[in-house]
């Protein structure tokens, strides 16, 4: 896509008019809550509601305490599907509004190379955008849990049963409801990230760190279940995994 210019609310509107475009636009609600109509259906917005709409499009927005929009007009905008209007909520990290709040204040700031930069940022938006397209249904309870899981990847005293309780639900229904969303239980997807950065510790510091170490920083106070653990997900021990690390070697060219 391609980044004509980007704008932000001035101040808190309590109404914003019916109006349209001819070039997509991508609003991403930074404050508040209300209601939009778009081509004259409603759909209630909250902070992190991003619309996708085509050109054409009619839209605008009412709110009884006020809202602050950021937008990105667009042209050359591939869009996810058939439609000329599409509707996200952001994660339980604000990771598109993040970089929103990034492409405007590098605009603001106007520094060497700020267009490309903006335009790099945009694309990754886009591609987010992209795989929330493809992943259907997401349940903000779990994502939220998520990024928990991900707060705590070294935390070896992490009680997950105990951390479950708080979102509200039974454990047996939020551990269903995390498995239908993500393909694991909530252990299993936290031992699954906790396995992979240890890949990453295992690759940087084998032979310069005891392994008993990187079980530790990868969330294992026991290193015979850590080591069970990547067995059973990787596929060979931590030192096996390591070793065949170490064989890797790049080769010398010679050139004439």
């Amino acid at each position: 896509m391609e980044l004509m210019y980007i704008d932000k609310s001035p101040r808190k509107y309590r109404a914003f008019p019916q109006h349209q475009h001819d070039f997509w636009e991508i609003t991403i609600n930074l404050i508040g809550s209300g209601t939009a109509t778009i081509d004259g259906q409603e759909y209630p917005f909250q902070e992190g509601t991003i619309f996708c709409l085509g050109p054409g499009v009619t839209h605008g927005k009412v709110s009884d305490d006020g809202f602050i929009d950021g937008s990105l007009m667009l042209r050359d905008f591939v869009p996810f599907g058939s439609s000329d209007i599409y509707h996200f909520e952001d994660d339980a990290n604000g990771a598109a509004r993040h970089l929103f709040h990034l492409m405007f204040e590098i605009m603001m700031k106007d520094g060497p190379n700020a267009q490309a930069i903006i335009h790099s940022i945009g694309d990754a938006m886009y591609q987010m955008m992209i795989g929330w397209s493809l992943t259907g249904e997401r349940n903000p309870a779990v994502e939220r849990f998520q990024k928990t899981l991900l707060d705590n990847l070294s935390n070896s005293d992490f009680d997950i049963s105990q951390e479950m309780k708080k979102t509200g639900y039974s454990l047996s229904y939020f551990r269903k409801l995390f498995k239908l969303t993500t393909g694991h239980s909530p252990l299993s997807y936290l031992n699954h990230m906790r396995i992979e950065y240890a890949k990453r510790q295992i690759q940087q510091y084998f032979e310069a760190r005891p392994m008993k170490e990187i079980a530790f920083n990868s969330g294992f106070s026991d290193p015979y279940y850590f080591s069970r653990a990547f067995r059973q997900i990787a596929g060979v021990s931590p030192t096996g995994y390591g070793k065949a690390l170490s064989r890797v070697k790049v080769q010398k060219i010679d050139y004439p």
